[in-house]
């Protein structure tokens, strides 16, 4: 199997060295680009074609969620991973629009960062506790902007597996854990986007959890 291609972007040099030596030393990840701006990441994005880009916020030119903006508009099977230092509601908005695939601290253990990473390419969503901790409240407490008619038509099967989907298990683990196929896992989730008008699998989660259709541990 071929490596994780990895693109990281932070301008700050001593951390970047950190994050790729670290990363560099497990069999299964290979670091493809180095950047300290935003502008230098998309160059090397687009050069380099990466499996997930760590990206900063705080950098020269774009910042990381404008840069992540960018790289999702180029590519939408790229996966985006935050890592930052700030722990900021508006921020986290904005990061969340630019539809990543997770969002880990900068005080993340080392081994829970290669487990993100992953757990990321295998199609789950990564966060830090205080992150999801802060999702949890933005969106429980958050009105509902959409009728009700729509979640109505959600049969129990897309409900058991939406929960599943916001659990973090992939379209295999969810079709192993049913005893089903995991194309039909897909169609399902498909379905449930259609219905709830959503485009992607960030938007779905982020929406159950905002309405309530899932239980949150």
């Amino acid at each position: 199997m071929a490596p994780i291609s990895v693109l990281i972007a932070d301008d700050h040099e001593i951390i970047r060295f950190g994050i790729s030596t670290y990363l560099s030393s497990s069999e299964d990840i290979e670091i493809v680009g180095e950047a300290s701006t935003g502008e230098e990441c998309l160059q090397l994005f687009q050069e380099t074609h990466p499996d997930i880009c760590i990206l900063d916020i705080g950098m020269p030119d774009k910042d990381g969620i404008e840069t992540a903006k960018e790289i999702r508009a180029c590519e939408q099977e790229t996966k985006i991973l935050i890592l930052s230092m700030h722990i900021d509601k508006e921020i986290l908005r904005r990061a969340l629009s630019a539809d990543i695939n997770g969002y880990l601290l900068k005080n993340t253990e080392k081994r829970d960062l290669l487990h993100g990473i992953r757990a990321i390419v295998k199609g789950q969503q990564v966060f830090s506790d205080p992150i999801s901790e802060m999702i949890k409240e933005s969106f429980l407490t958050k009105t509902p902007d959409r009728n009700n008619h729509y979640q109505q038509d959600i049969t129990e099967r897309e409900r058991e597996i939406l929960q599943l989907i916001v659990d973090g298990l992939t379209s295999k683990e969810i079709a192993e854990k049913l005893y089903i196929s995991p194309r039909t896992v897909d169609t399902h989730r498909a379905n449930l986007m259609e219905k709830l008008q959503l485009n992607n699998i960030a938007e779905l989660v982020r929406y159950s959890i905002r309405h309530q259709l899932v239980n949150i541990e």
